[in-house]
């Protein structure tokens, strides 16, 4: 499927979804996993499609509903980074970049390029930007796919908000400045067996914004990008960011209570292996 002060979340788009209660008798947390400096994007990749296969694995091994005791499912995880000069395209643009499309998009080697399952088209990661990708089941959470993507768009706009810039969401995916129309925040989502994967591109410092001008963002002319420091937010990373964002995804996800932060070690440890694979095929 392609798409491309404390505040309180809103949950009126959210009223007539079930209400959640997880097979745990310990209360589930939204996992945060930040990795710091700029993550190779196979690394977080590969990260990201282990923390899949465990939730499709689960679906697998989950006993018949009619068992008293169904298995537990993995809690939801925020995986959050930046990486080096990165473009990425969309199931849609797999076919029609041109050799030379690519070779423009490689800027003489400064930047990398890479093919993803993701929806959507042709975007940029890279230092400046906080990437946010979140795996979990949607119908753990009350989801259908629609209001899932309007929920990440909400959870951004949330945090654009807590640092003092308007957003808004239109037709167009992603999210979008109230002054001006210019987009902060990219979406794009993978669905597996409801498996969500990948998630949002926000922009907190102005180095993304060249970048982006070697693409046509969501494949709308003329359309520019902007950045939280370029609408006069100064002083804030990009590992700050995603702490905010973390805060509103948990408290918009049904059935959660918080976030908890965790180290590396501790995901893969639970994922079994070092995470070094080559990335495997969700992107």
């Amino acid at each position: 499927m392609d798409f491309d002060s404390e505040l309180s979340f809103n949950h009126s788009f959210l009223s007539d979804r079930p209400h959640f209660h997880h097979n745990s008798i310990h209360p589930m947390h939204l996992r945060h996993l930040h990795l710091p400096g700029l993550t190779p994007y196979t690394y977080s990749l590969n990260i990201q499609s282990r923390l899949v296969t465990q939730h499709l694995l689960s679906l697998s091994l989950s006993t018949p509903s009619s068992s008293p005791a169904p298995a537990p499912s993995p809690p939801p995880t925020l995986l959050t980074f930046q990486t080096p000069p990165t473009y990425t395209t969309g199931r849609r643009d797999h076919s029609r970049l041109t050799r030379q499309q690519i070779t423009h998009l490689l800027a003489s080697g400064t930047a990398e390029y890479h093919p993803a399952l993701r929806g959507g088209q042709t975007t940029y990661h890279g230092p400046g930007q906080l990437t946010a990708y979140l795996i979990l089941h949607l119908k753990h959470h009350g989801f259908s796919a629609r209001s899932y993507v309007r929920f990440l768009e909400e959870a951004v706009i949330g945090t654009c908000a807590r640092f003092g810039v308007a957003g808004r969401r239109t037709a167009d995916p992603g999210v979008w400045t109230e002054a001006g129309g210019r987009k902060v925040a990219s979406v794009g989502v993978h669905l597996r067996r409801f498996v969500a994967s990948h998630g949002v591109g926000v922009n907190v410092g102005s180095a993304p914004l060249e970048w982006f001008e070697r693409i046509v963002m969501c494949g709308l002319e003329g359309k520019k990008a902007t950045s939280l420091e370029t609408e006069g937010v100064r002083g804030v990373t990009v590992e700050e960011v995603g702490g905010v964002l973390a805060g509103w995804m948990a408290e918009g996800l049904t059935g959660v209570e918080g976030v908890r932060e965790v180290d590396e070690g501790e995901i893969i440890n639970g994922l079994g292996g070092d995470g070094r694979g080559t990335g495997g095929g969700v992107d």
